[in-house]
């Protein structure tokens, strides 16, 4: 299947790679061990999102990020199991893995997390994670049209946790502003370009596998809608979203909000490049391009792109 996309350049222009990502790579696989796909993702996502920040808080997000696949793991394995006792247990530091070794990457990495973030912000992780980890229960939930399935993603998409791994990337201390509609504004903005772009590139994944969680099969099971027709209103939201952000960085005078907006820019153009290329999403791993595709073609095993010549 051949599809046509039509995608803002706003941000991709801003897109690049950690210039210590040997490093942040070497570094991250001697603490993870023996790291597995669902790892490698989380760092390679870390250098695109993050490519400016301290090599050394790049590497805690990446560990931080690895802790939702040994959830994912977890998850897997038994789709009813109990967090609560265990996250109450992780809240004073004591968690125990001994039944669940599916935990250890988790365990680890909160561990690490504690000493890294701080009560403040470990705590705001804490209840991101944990949001997180129990949406993925199973559920009769289901979603009516894109604007319900935008409001029920949001905390099984893990965005308030990685979130304050944004806020530890940036270093920018902003709790007197927390509460600001500003800040709400470009949250929400942020999610929705996010979810949309990861959205848009795993649809082939997401289809094979099953999986109606994702915007393009929602508009197509809720209103009818052609896989293109679909893909088409996807980019539109992917180009509002880019708009709105625009217009959000234009009209902020406020120091310290500006430097969280300029990180906020690159995490959600390196997010973009990265799902371009990421075998997770495309089966295959793919060299980085200088500019958007403008069709994506789905294989079985494998999305390829088409670009514009010249």
């Amino acid at each position: 299947m051949e599809l046509a996309l039509c995608l803002p350049e706003t941000l991709f222009g801003s897109a690049s790679v950690h210039p210590q990502a040997s490093w942040v790579r070497a570094e991250y696989d001697e603490w993870i061990g023996r790291p597995g796909a669902s790892s490698r993702a989380a760092v390679e996502q870390c250098l695109h999102i993050l490519p400016h920040a301290p090599a050394e808080r790049v590497l805690d997000v990446a560990l931080l990020l690895s802790l939702f696949g040994g959830l994912d793991d977890l998850l897997e394995v038994d789709p009813h199991t109990e967090l609560a006792a265990y996250f109450a247990s992780l809240r004073t530091g004591h968690a125990s893995t001994e039944s669940k070794p599916e935990l250890e990457v988790l365990a680890r990495g909160m561990r690490r997390a504690r000493h890294a973030l701080g009560p403040h912000l470990f705590a705001q992780l804490l209840f991101g994670v944990e949001q997180w980890a129990n949406s993925m229960a199973p559920t009769d939930s289901g979603w009516d049209d894109l604007d319900s399935y935008l409001q029920l993603r949001r905390p099984d998409f893990g965005f308030d946790a990685i979130r304050v791994m944004i806020d530890h990337g940036a270093d920018v201390d902003l709790s007197e502003l927390r509460a600001s509609p500003f800040l709400e504004e470009l949250l929400t903005t942020c999610y929705e370009h996010a979810l949309f772009v990861n959205d848009l590139f795993s649809y082939r994944k997401e289809t094979q596998a099953g999986e109606g969680k994702n915007a393009v099969s929602v508009l197509i099971a809720t209103q009818g809608m052609t896989p293109q027709a679909a893909v088409d209103v996807v980019c539109e939201r992917i180009t509002s979203a880019e708009r709105n952000f625009a217009a959000l960085a234009d009209r902020e005078a406020h120091r310290h909000t500006a430097e969280y907006v300029h990180c906020w820019r690159h995490v959600l153009a390196g997010n973009l490049a990265w799902s371009m290329t990421t075998p997770r999403y495309n089966g295959v791993q793919h060299p980085a391009a200088s500019s958007l595709p403008t069709h994506m073609v789905l294989h079985p095993e494998r999305t390829e792109y088409r670009y514009r010549c010249g």
